[in-house]
């Protein structure tokens, strides 16, 4: 090998390394911007959630002192028309619906109303459906502090989803699967109640948790 050929190795091979460390570097400068970004939105949505919870109580304590008393239900069931629209809070301009906590993992996240991936650099989003119809779908950027590790989750894992009304939703993991990421209508048609997805690090696949909705 000639001493140009060498030396053309040599500094192609350094070109390399050093964009792999200014790759690694970036990745790891979206992803703590991205934990900080979702942890200001919670603490955000907590003080809403506090304020919608004491006006509540306030309305409730002046219907009662002002309403003749009434007979309690015979049943305490009640009954949200799938297609109710689900409540939000805006903070920083986005609307959020609600709170995504992954017990096994240790997280928890904000979920935007809908995505973008202007919206996905802050937090995980609704890709469709909703909690109320039972077809809800999250998708998240593969970060450490979103969705990279939720295809370690283990089958009978424990998902909760608290709306801004402070409403929880217990699901529990059925299925971890790899889908394709072309497969839109598998990924949104699919029986489950909660589906969770991101992308692989190759960015040709989809890691999916599937999981279904159950008592507290």
């Amino acid at each position: 090998m000639s001493r140009i050929k060498r030396r053309i190795f040599i500094i192609s091979g350094i070109v390399l390394i050093a964009a792999g460390c200014v790759l690694t570097a970036y990745n790891v400068s979206e992803d703590y911007r991205a934990s900080s970004a979702s942890a200001d939105i919670l603490s955000k949505m907590d003080e809403q959630r506090q304020a919608l919870s004491s006006n509540s109580e306030a309305e409730n304590t002046d219907s009662s002192e002002n309403s003749p008393d009434v007979l309690e239900s015979e049943s305490d069931e009640s009954f949200v028309d799938p297609d109710t629209p689900m409540p939000t809070v805006e903070v920083d301009g986005y609307q959020y619906i609600g709170t995504l906590v992954l017990p096994p993992l240790e997280i928890e996240l904000p979920v935007a109303d809908n995505w973008d991936y202007t919206r996905m650099k802050i937090s995980p989003c609704r890709y469709s459906g909703s909690f109320y119809s039972d077809d809800l779908v999250i998708c998240a950027h593969n970060y450490s502090s979103h969705f990279r590790d939720i295809g370690s989750m283990q089958v009978g894992d424990v998902i909760i989803f608290i709306d801004v009304l402070g409403n929880e939703f217990h699901y529990k993991v059925g299925l971890v699967e790899t889908l394709g990421s072309t497969a839109v209508d598998e990924m949104t048609s699919s029986e489950w109640d909660l589906s969770l997805f991101t992308c692989n690090y190759s960015g040709m696949a989809r890691v999916t948790v599937r999981c279904e909705r159950v008592d507290e």
